[in-house]
């Protein structure tokens, strides 16, 4: 009886994204270890610290923040073989600087969030060369959450913005609206987890811009207290905060890609 090998992957630093990339099954069919920025060595699959690289890796996740692989990318060179499949998770790196730095043409451009280790990522992912995303690496995919290949480069800025950064600024604007509920009420105590679960009904049975317009205007009654509030929403221009937001994180990942 023959045993399948898992395929054996690195992890190039070991910060928050790449602690969120390591759900359970990712963990049952990869054996992944990670290498921080001290040299140390982490098996994922064993919870230790090992003594040396298990070499040759199928994948080589970069993990690492733009500005120190423009700076030490090269040192990277030594993790990797002609049959290494590169796959980046850097902010605004183009696969062409990838290609200037590392020596390899086997690269893939992938946008996770933090929330993969809940099987919760929309994950967006790049590579001119179609042929490298596999069966195994649907497998990958598959394991954060759901995920979309995208045509063009660019797109994966856009999905920095909107889903790589999104979840802060998400949680940013449901913690504001927590505050506030506090603050309108001093005298008595407001449970943070009904207002969060608030969110969450709201969301769970309006799943479209149409069906969420709808609902606002189903409790917007006329010189009523709901119609009140929006109509101030609508006077501080909140799309336009929105817009803001999200164009100035795609914009600064447009700024990395051009940074040396």
């Amino acid at each position: 009886m023959s045993v399948t090998l898992k395929p054996k992957i690195l992890f190039v630093g070991y910060g928050h994204l790449a602690k969120s990339l390591a759900s359970n099954s990712f963990l049952k069919n990869f054996k992944i270890d990670s290498i921080n920025s001290k040299s140390r060595i982490y098996s994922l699959n064993r919870k230790k610290i090992i003594k040396k690289l298990n070499h040759p890796y199928k994948y080589v996740f970069l993990l690492v923040r733009p500005n120190l692989f423009n700076l030490r990318g090269t040192e990277f060179n030594k993790y990797i073989d002609s049959k290494t499949i590169i796959v980046s998770c850097m902010a605004g790196v183009t696969i062409n600087r990838i290609q200037q730095i590392i020596n390899s043409k086997n690269i893939i451009r992938i946008m996770p969030n933090v929330m993969a280790k809940q099987n919760a990522s929309h994950t967006y992912v790049y590579s001119k060369n179609k042929k490298l995303i596999n069966s195994t690496f649907h497998k990958i995919l598959k394991s954060f959450g759901t995920y979309h290949i995208s045509s063009k480069e660019d797109e994966i800025n856009i999905a920095t913005a909107l889903y790589g950064s999104g979840p802060a600024f998400i949680a940013f604007l449901v913690n504001a609206f927590l505050a506030a509920s506090k603050i309108v009420s001093p005298n008595s105590r407001v449970n943070e987890r009904d207002v969060i679960h608030l969110f969450k009904n709201v969301i769970s049975i309006n799943d479209s811009s149409l069906k969420l317009e709808k609902f606002v205007q189903s409790i917007a009654s006329k010189k009523g207290t709901t119609q009140a509030g929006v109509h101030f929403l609508k006077s501080q221009n909140l799309k336009k905060i929105m817009y803001t937001t999200l164009y100035r994180a795609y914009k600064r990942a447009k700024e990395i890609s051009i940074e040396k």
